[in-house]
């Protein structure tokens, strides 16, 4: 078993709390013979989300010619009660780009979300947020919900009510977006509600509003704002509609936060060229900058620790991982592991760039997480 451990310094800081942190070898899981037969991958594989559900483990992905849209995208679920036998369950396809699978389990019905976007290869164009929903009979036909023009990032559960992070997508990359990014809630997991007046997040670029709940039902959240840096955001129990935010140079997309005990973790793409030009507030020239320069750079995806004293986000370890590479999803196995899949550009080749990766294939990787 291949071990990836923590810097010195990182080892040290997790000692002090006796826990160390290791990964399994990565091993290649979409595609590979393990999957079903009628699953049918392209080039380009990505857009995870992974959940456990009345003991079986469910898994979607995108599958495409490459990272950008496409009117021949398809996404899968299949699922396996070991990781190791795989069953195929349903697929979609709509003759358009898809992006951002989520489930969600939600008064003991599994879930499944995921946006529809246009047509064009470098436009960003989303449409509809669509669910469906297992049942003894199978998957339903896809229900559209009232979230049009919105992009939801990640549905959870607390105190037996559903939320949903979702920021508004249309004119994202253009001076006519107006930041809209917020939480949600439903009692039909189709019809949304926002939880309040005005948005939690209102920057230019503000997107991928990743949230969990701790134990004491706070809220954390990280934001990526696009062409700029990122925020980590609290929002107290008694006031989940108002977020305090702290911007940090450093950009985390593909966010993935999830909990061990009362520590918060994050997975998620590190930019390895150093974030030194980054403002919070970019003009159209900072920000056009901003974007090219990181799509030329190269990126890792990796897994740090929420700091709630500092309010930081601390680096904990690297993965083997390059070019187009992140949007992890994680599900536990038991209460010292968890299986862990993220995709990347081929990790046993040269490292890539970001934009190289986006145009060339990805596969989806699988390990297991260990917390001891």
């Amino acid at each position: 078993m291949k071990k990836y451990l923590l810097p010195l310094f990182s080892l040290f800081i997790f000692n002090s709390f006796s826990q160390q942190i290791y990964t399994d070898e990565w091993t290649q899981l979409i595609p590979s013979p393990a999957i079903p037969k009628n699953i049918h991958c392209k080039n380009s594989n990505n857009n995870i989300d992974l959940v456990q559900f009345n003991s079986r483990y469910y898994v979607a992905f995108r599958t495409a010619p490459t990272h950008f849209a496409s009117k021949k995208t398809k996404l899968f679920i299949m699922s396996s009660p070991d990781f190791k036998s795989w069953k195929y369950e349903t697929e979609f396809f709509v003759s358009a780009d898809m992006r951002e699978p989520r489930f969600v389990i939600f008064k003991d019905q599994l879930h499944f979300y995921f946006f529809e976007g246009g047509t064009k290869m470098f436009r960003f164009e989303p449409k509809h947020i669509w669910t469906s929903v297992l049942s003894d009979t199978g998957w339903s036909s896809k229900i559209k919900t009232n979230m049009d023009g919105f992009v939801g990032w990640r549905f959870r559960t607390h105190e037996n009510k559903l939320f949903l992070s979702a920021y508004y997508g249309v004119n994202l990359y253009n001076s006519d977006h107006h930041a809209n990014l917020r939480l949600f809630t439903s009692e039909d997991a189709i019809n949304f509600l926002p939880i309040s007046e005005h948005p939690q997040i209102t920057t230019q670029g503000a997107e991928e509003g990743e949230f969990i709940f701790d134990k004491e039902g706070n809220i954390w959240s990280t934001v990526r704002l696009e062409g700029s840096g990122s925020y980590l955001c609290f929002a107290s129990k008694d006031s989940i509609d108002k977020w305090t935010k702290k911007f940090s140079k450093k950009k985390y997309d593909s966010a993935l936060l999830f909990a061990r005990g009362d520590d918060i973790y994050l997975v998620s793409r590190r930019h390895l060229k150093g974030d030194a030009t980054q403002v919070e507030f970019p003009n159209k020239k900072q920000r056009r900058n901003n974007l090219i320069r990181y799509s030329f750079s190269k990126k890792v995806t990796a897994l740090f620790k929420i700091n709630k004293e500092k309010m930081e986000i601390e680096h904990v370890m690297d993965f083997p991982s390059t070019g187009d590479t992140a949007f992890p999803a994680i599900a536990d196995k038991d209460e010292n592991c968890a299986y862990l899949l993220n995709y990347s550009s081929n990790i046993h080749k040269r490292n890539k760039i970001w934009i190289g990766g986006q145009l060339g294939k990805t596969y989806i990787y699988q390990t297991q997480l260990h917390f001891k």
